[in-house]
């Protein structure tokens, strides 16, 4: 290598007093090697990706001596990965286009790799990798960490599988297998295709030990194809063979396996698949992953799609980089999410938070930091609004090329954790993630506020806002009842029968039927629908329009709302996707045209007015004869029945839906009941469920106690917070995340009697509302494209300059807007006037 053997043999002095506690990465463990944990640089940066051998976590250069300090200041050894592309030449004789071309990468990586030695005092030595000279566990960590998959392509993947729904073999119970006469070497230098010869793509009959190439596409390219071939000649002869397993994927926790039979011809599961390796001589618990799987090939396959090209996307439009504009790469459907990301975090509040260049809030992180909110929003809030990732455009610089681009790989994994839909690689509801992400922010601000971060309320209190909703008894007995929910997004119904043109729009649709959206585009000169255009008064009078008929403790009731409080954000959900007559999403394609400037003063709820009489105020009230309140058996909310009772769900069954989700939400109880619906005693009255005499209704649940105590809180802190929250898990978390600072004088004042409203009990916490004029600005929206929200494609527009000029935020594109679409959009975001 050239280094003098003096230097040499200090730089691996140094290198042996840092190894201790090295461990190998084994297949399923999770390596940070695409993307560092503070920042979006990746291996293609200008200086590469240091991955620390101890912890598997990857960093940037400038974020190396801060893992040092986090690590207790004593140093350590980091794989250096640096990564850059080289155009792929192809040979004249290939001139011939095939599906290979548009499918394939065109782009040849080239991988470089050192090892970087970092001692207490915060010297850096660099050494070549590899090495003959390292200590044997250095290498071999190194090595395993270079042929690891990677954290992020472990997501995806198990992303892409369980969107793929992989069912088991109809035929693996009953699969023959010819006696063993040979055994299969577990050495992957030993494998043949035993047709051509090949040794990439090889897959293993688990009927006969056949080993054979995978499938050739149509135009000659792919696999040898001789493992298909041998079924087929097997078949011939009256022989059937099905099953193959990928040679490469085979672990302990399973492998690639494919049916060839007729009527499955796809990845299928092999439950008895250690005992038909067996067979083979294979031991699964002695095999190790050398070859990708097909879930990842696909997925690199559809990541490397380049549809922009395809589609010369935005071809006309001036490209924009800089601080406050800088996209964000799709992942794979995720546009969703990058659409909400852009709205949000360019606000001046969020940078005000999140925006750290001392590294204050990095810094601070708990040791997974990947695993961690905070971090990552402080990192995406960094990325976007300083010029780290916005160098100056270049004429004919390639706008794929990685370095360019940030991938939130690391926080989509985290904010999708756990959750059914936003941790699949399926197309989400803009609005629904929208609120997700805000309320799963705020829980991970509560114990940040006042420490990492400053002092205050939770970000997701700039958008949030109380709705008045007042029922007064029809058929002249005049008692009122009012309520206040807290919402942060304003959902405006939108109506055929509204629209300026329906006459219009009727009139074509007679003469030449109604717009079929599954159909493809008419073509030149065949007449096309005239889109219904909705004006934005007749959605906030539907908003606000009384609803009769609503059964309310046993008598009948006008609904009407009203917003109580105006926030200072405003985010407004123009409700064009319905769910059809069969229950089918569907899209009203229609014009709503939005203003710049909002008005909803008109809207706002006056509260209870003098001489009205409420509910319970009026004699012979049956809460009049109620039990006491410690006594009372659990009763429905009777807002959340209302609410119910509008989706078309009878009383009762909207009472025992209430009942089952104990009050915490509408959305949560519609939830049980669509899960419950075909229960025979759905629709009887709720059971009666007394107190009894230890009284069960100011008991806290033991198995909530246990759950929520194995979090860290103690026993008597969860059973105060249980009780104060009516048994309702996620209230009592959250309650106990919210007085963390001070359990002790919280749990205080609620035996006291003061703390029952921070419990969450009742609509309390007027003073948590931001209120003013209910005058707004517009700042930005998220546009769909699509038949329903869970397909299709988002795009975010936002004001962005001194100008106030349009930009488009299409994923990676950023550019200026030349047409913005307002009158088309799905979520709007507008902002006080008199708000400081």
């Amino acid at each position: 290598s050239g280094t003098p053997p003096a230097a040499m043999e200090a730089a691996m002095d140094k290198v042996r007093t840092l190894m201790s506690g090295l461990k190998v990465p084994q297949h399923y463990d999770k390596v940070y090697k695409d993307e560092c944990a503070f920042t979006f640089d990746t291996p293609f940066s200008e200086s590469g990706l240091f991955v620390n051998l101890r912890t598997w976590y990857g960093f940037g250069e400038d974020m190396v001596d801060l893992d040092v300090k986090r690590n207790g200041g004593t140093g350590g050894l980091y794989l250096v990965e640096k990564f850059h592309r080289k155009e792929k030449v192809k040979a004249a004789e290939e001139e011939k286009k095939t599906i290979g071309d548009y499918l394939e990468d065109k782009w040849e990586v080239v991988k470089e790799h050192q090892l970087l030695a970092v001692d207490a005092s915060g010297e850096k030595t660099t050494l070549p990798f590899p090495c003959a000279d390292l200590p044997m566990i250095v290498t071999n960590v190194c090595d395993a960490i270079i042929a690891h998959q990677g954290a992020r392509s472990m997501e995806e993947t198990t992303r892409y599988e369980a969107d793929q729904d992989i069912k088991e073999s109809k035929y693996y119970k009953e699969l023959v297998q010819l006696p063993a006469t040979k055994k299969i070497s577990p050495n992957p230098k030993d494998w043949r295709c035993e047709k051509s010869g090949d040794t990439q793509n090889l897959w293993l009959n688990l009927s006969d030990g056949y080993i054979g190439g995978g499938r050739k596409f149509f135009d000659g390219t792919g696999g040898s194809n001789g493992a298909l071939d041998h079924f087929n000649e097997e078949r011939a002869k009256g022989n059937f063979f099905p099953l193959v397993v990928k040679l490469g994927t085979i672990t302990a926790q399973g492998a690639d396996v494919y049916s060839y039979a007729p009527d499955e011809d796809d990845m299928v599961k092999d439950p008895l698949l250690a005992k038909h390796l067996e067979h083979w001589g294979i031991d699964v618990m002695k095999m190790e992953k050398t070859d990708k799987t097909m879930a990842e090939l696909d997925l690199d396959l559809n990541l490397n799609r380049d549809w922009n090209a395809i589609c010369e996307n935005g071809e006309s439009l001036e490209r924009l980089r800089g601080p406050g504009v800088v996209g964000l790469r799709n992942l794979g459907n995720s546009c969703y999410m990058n659409s909400v990301v852009q709205l949000l975090l360019a606000l001046p509040e969020a940078k005000q938070r999140y925006l750290d260049a001392d590294l204050q809030i990095r810094a601070k992180a708990p040791t997974e930091a990947p695993a961690d909110l905070v971090t990552q929003v402080a990192k995406l809030t960094n990325a976007l609004n300083t010029n780290r990732y916005a160098p100056p455009l270049q004429e004919g610089e390639d706008e794929s090329d990685p370095k360019l681009l940030i991938s939130p790989g690391m926080f989509r994994s985290l904010i999708g954790r756990n959750h059914p839909e936003f941790s699949s690689g399926r197309q989400q509801d803009a609005a629904e993630f929208l609120q997700y992400f805000l309320e799963q922010l705020s829980r991970a601000e509560r114990t940040a506020l006042g420490s990492r971060l400053e002092a205050g309320n939770p970000f997701a209190s700039l958008f949030e806002f109380a709705v008045e909703e007042r029922m007064v008894e029809t058929g002249g007995g005049g008692r009122v009842a009012y309520a206040r929910n807290r919402n942060t997004m304003l959902g405006l119904p939108v109506k055929l029968d509204d629209a300026d043109n329906l006459d219009e729009v009727m009139a074509f649709r007679s003469e030449h039927g109604e717009k079929d959206p599954k159909k493809p585009k008419k073509a030149d000169g065949e007449a096309e629908e005239p889109k219904p255009i909705i004006q934005i008064t007749s959605c906030l009078s539907r908003f606000g329009a009384a609803e009769d008929g609503i059964p309310f403790r046993g008598v009948s009731v006008s609904k009407t709302s009203h917003l109580a409080t105006m926030p200072k954000y405003l985010i407004v959900q123009v409700q064009r996707y319905y769910l059809d007559e069969k229950w089918c999403p569907n899209k009203l394609d229609c014009k709503v045209p939005m203003p710049d400037k909002l008005n909803l003063e008109h809207l706002r709820g006056k509260g209870r007015q003098e001489g009205e009489a409420e509910f319970a105020e009026v004699a012979g009230d049956t809460a009049a004869a109620a039990p006491p309140p410690q006594q009372e058996a659990p009763q429905a909310d009777d807002m959340i029945v209302v609410q119910l009772i509008s989706m078309g769900i009878t009383e009762n069954a909207a009472r025992r839906a209430a009942l089952a989700v104990q009050n915490s939400s509408a959305d949560m109880a519609a939830a049980w009941y669509f899960e419950h619906s075909e229960d025979p005693d759905i629709n009887d009255p709720p059971a009666a469920k007394p107190a009894g005499g230890g009284g069960g209704g100011d008991s806290a649940d033991p198995e909530l106690v246990m759950t929520l105590s194995s979090m860290g809180f103690a026993e008597a802190h969860v059973k105060a917070a249980l009780k104060a929250c009516s048994n309702n898990a996620e209230r009592a978390a959250d309650w106990l995340f919210s007085h963390a600072d001070d359990l002790d004088g919280a749990v205080a004042a609620l035996s006291s009697g003061d703390g029952g409203a921070a419990a969450g009990g009742g609509g309390g916490g007027e003073a948590a509302y931001d209120d003013g004029v209910g005058q707004y600005s517009l700042l930005g929206f998220v546009s769909h494209v699509g038949r329903h929200t869970a397909c299709g494609h988002y795009v975010c527009h936002m004001k962005r300059g001194e100008g106030g000029g349009w930009v488009i935020f299409n994923d990676e594109k950023v550019a200026k807007s030349e047409a913005p679409p307002l009158d088309m959009g799905y979520l709007y975001l507008y902002r006080r006037d008199d708000a400081a």
